[in-house]
């Protein structure tokens, strides 16, 4: 039963942890992207990356989650995708295109710290990503 305990204690502290963490992240992106959402900016934005953003069969604001994930992981793109009104298949093609280039500064930083070269590994996940969004960008709008 000592056991059963301790590893309730435990689980419970980390569990804690592991939310408070998730909220540093989560709150900030989420409270910039609002106020993002609702500057004059946004519709610089939009109008700006809506003919990049159609070739993924995204709309134009589709953009700030992604670059929020290319600077950041992925509880950034969640709290700013929660911003905005997505489509399943947008939500998807987004998701799928950040997993691909996320946090992009920080492991193109340990890509270099490993011996590998950190602009050919940036490169061809951005290429990767560009390719994966085309894709499922596609396949979402036969599924509609």
């Amino acid at each position: 039963m000592n056991i059963f305990i301790t590893a309730l204690k435990d689980g419970t502290i980390k569990g804690l942890k592991t939310g408070l963490m998730l909220l540093k992240i989560m709150l900030p992106v989420y409270f910039v992207v609002v106020i993002i959402k609702y500057s004059p900016i946004m519709p610089w934005l939009q109008n700006f990356f809506e003919p990049g953003m159609g070739l993924f069969r995204l709309p134009g604001n589709a953009i700030v989650p992604i670059i929020t994930g290319v600077f950041t992981d992925e509880y950034g793109v969640i709290a700013a995708m929660r911003s905005f009104d997505f489509s399943m298949a947008q939500i998807t093609t987004i998701a799928m295109i950040t997993l691909t280039v996320h946090s992009l500064p920080v492991e193109s930083a340990i890509s270099k710290k490993i011996g590998l070269p950190p602009v050919k590994i940036a490169l061809f996940r951005i290429a990767l990503a560009i390719f994966i969004g085309l894709l499922v960008g596609w396949l979402g709008g036969i599924f509609k």
